[in-house]
């Protein structure tokens, strides 16, 4: 998880630099909000893609806690979900006797863009929390970490596991499923952003007037992973949908079923929408096809940023 590059006995200062990891929805259910819900619940499979930002951390024991954040992207460091993993764990470790404090300075690269449905706002989360656990001597168990990582996102528990998962609840059940055979996805962001509060919205709309049937995946979930499992491509990919907030697009479905054209095109072993937008992936069974695809995506539409990595 972590990359421990010094350590000086003389002051046990620590520096760390930390690659955090994004996601992808490669099937997600988003159930419909029952009788005094305020929040829905999903069933989703969680794919940990190799891609993320860069958290680097320089801790010095000291007499009291102390965080300080910075960002090449200083308009995301108010409210950044790695302060917030901060102070979540701080709190959850001083009524612990014989605790460690430390003084943090920490710089967070930021690499992936918000509002993408790629999750990297919790990823960040979820490798602070882990970071620090690890700094601190382990003082939280596994339950601990999980109920804090519920308490900071829907998404975090996940970046908590590596591998793929079967994520239900409001995110905090999370079953890792075997490992899949190696693959290799391209991430498509396109030019628009999706606001996932606003993407609830509308769902809750299209839910009120056509009905949840028309929302919920057309595709079954063990389709999918037999898919993914034997490489071979998903059957009527062109057609389905993998994900409840296909239909929460509005103006920009054109363009999401585009690029999802053409990733498919490209011999994807399946393609869709992450979370609630708007990052578009496909999944395939060679780097090269991978790569291959997101060299087309970039040469059809030039303002369309692509990535190709690893999945966990």
């Amino acid at each position: 998880m972590s990359d421990w590059t010094e350590r000086r006995a003389s002051d046990a200062r620590q520096h760390v630099h930390v690659e955090t990891r994004i996601k992808v929805n490669a099937w997600l259910h988003v159930l419909p909000r029952q009788d005094g819900q305020t929040l829905h619940e999903l069933e989703s499979l969680f794919l940990s893609v190799a891609a993320g930002d860069r958290l680097t951390v320089e801790a010095v024991p000291s007499s009291s806690a102390e965080f300080r954040l910075t960002s090449n992207r200083p308009d995301l460091v108010p409210g950044n979900s790695v302060h917030q993993a901060w102070t979540r764990f701080t709190s959850a470790i001083q009524p612990l006797a014989g605790h460690r404090d430390f003084r943090i300075s920490a710089h967070l690269e930021k690499r992936i863009p918000e509002k993408s449905g790629l999750g990297a706002a919790s990823g960040d989360a979820g490798a602070a929390l882990l970071l620090l656990n690890e700094l601190h001597g382990f003082p939280l168990g596994h339950d601990q970490l999980l109920a804090l990582a519920s308490s900071l996102g829907s998404d975090v528990p996940f970046f908590l596991r590596s591998g793929p998962c079967i994520v239900r609840g409001m995110g905090e059940i999370v079953d890792p499923i075997p490992t899949l055979p190696r693959r290799w996805c391209c991430i498509a962001l396109p030019t628009f952003r999706v606001d996932t509060r606003r993407a609830y919205m509308t769902l809750d709309d299209a839910i009120n007037r056509g009905g949840a049937s028309g929302m919920e995946p057309t595709v079954d979930l063990n389709a999918v992973v037999e898919a993914l499992r034997t490489g071979t491509p998903l059957r009527g990919s062109d057609d389905a949908r993998l994900n409840s907030f296909d239909a929460t697009l509005g103006e920009n479905t054109a363009s999401y079923l585009g690029i999802r054209s053409m990733l498919l095109a490209g011999g994807a072993i399946l393609a869709g929408l992450s979370g609630s937008g708007s990052a578009i992936f496909g999944i395939y069974a060679e780097r090269a096809a991978a790569e291959a695809a997101a060299l087309e995506v970039q040469r059809r539409i030039s303002a369309v940023q692509t990535l190709v990595a690893e999945i966990l």
